[in-house]
């Protein structure tokens, strides 16, 4: 009934596999300006044998109103991603399987129940979920990567839709760079005319070096239109598109610690003057520390 709430129902369980296959990893991170002061040089610094367990919460919310018709859907997921390190090349290159441990899943649309599902503790999948559950606990991708996070070779390309969260890595500045100092990355973003016809819409990561403490680096991050977008209808397929948030990366590990991104936006008169569509949602992934690794993979273990 509102084909615009279709596309959103599912945000928060795609977003399992989108992280590696956003595809910007080989575009250079372009410097924009900076202040005069201490530079700081960004870099991953993975070693072999590193296993890396990160936290990810991913909540949507969707309204969606058609005349006097309106429809609410919500999805939240918790999954505990692992990067396992398995190579680090003569040229700095280094290579991580990439993998799910767990996931729990939830989704509601309109006036009908709940569908959930928690890897750890349900025997039972819910068929939407389904594609998912098969994921849990094997090898995604094999990924290389370089010093700037820029992917140079993965093994296998699994098919996610953008939803704005960027890429599996951070693309970190070609050079040293200042607090305050920006880079950006440029992205394309595809999307349907009320024609048929495809339209590309041209947007720019901007990241700002917010400052660093204690050999963490705050760094902001927006997602910024350069196509200029005067269409209601094109304005709600990039809603979900546009974040903005905080990344806090270890300057002395070389790894991100914590990532944050907030979606929240309404677009009037999508389909018609008496429609609109609102999407308010909320990203987070944190590094989690040995104790509470171990105690994530004994619940996996006991959930076998």
């Amino acid at each position: 009934m509102l084909c615009i709430t279709r596309c959103f129902k599912l945000v928060g369980f795609k977003l399992l596999l989108l992280s590696t296959v956003c595809g910007l990893g080989g575009l250079p991170a372009t410097p924009l300006h900076g202040q005069a002061n201490q530079s700081h040089l960004i870099r991953y610094k993975l070693k072999p044998g590193e296993t890396l367990v990160s936290k990810v919460v991913h909540f949507a919310e969707t309204r969606t109103v058609m005349s006097d018709l309106e429809e609410e859907s919500t999805s939240r997921t918790t999954t505990e991603k692992v990067w396992e390190v398995t190579d680090l090349a003569a040229n700095g290159d280094m290579t991580f399987e990439y993998r799910i441990n767990s996931v729990s899943m939830a989704q509601t649309v309109g006036e009908g129940e709940e569908l959930s599902y928690d890897s750890q503790s349900d025997a039972q999948v819910p068929d939407i979920f389904k594609h998912v559950a098969e994921t849990i606990a094997k090898p995604l991708a094999l990924i290389t990567i370089n010093a700037r996070g820029q992917i140079v070779k993965r093994d296998k390309e699994l098919q996610a839709p953008q939803l704005g969260i960027g890429e599996l890595t951070i693309p970190l500045p070609e050079e040293e760079i200042g607090i305050a100092g920006q880079w950006s990355v440029p992205r394309e973003l595809r999307v349907k005319l009320e024609s048929g016809a495809f339209k590309t819409i041209k947007v720019r990561e901007l990241y700002t070096l917010e400052k660093v403490s204690a050999g963490v680096a705050t760094i902001s991050i927006v997602t910024q239109p350069l196509t200029p977008v005067n269409d209601a209808a094109v304005e709600a397929q990039l809603i979900q598109q546009l974040s903005r948030g905080e990344i806090k990366f270890d300057l002395d590990q070389g790894r991100m610690l914590s990532k944050s991104l907030v979606w929240k936006d309404e677009v009037l008169g999508f389909r018609g003057a008496e429609t609109s569509l609102s999407y308010d949602g909320k990203f987070t992934e944190e590094l989690l520390p040995a104790t509470k690794r171990t105690a994530a993979r004994a619940a996996v273990e006991r959930a076998k």
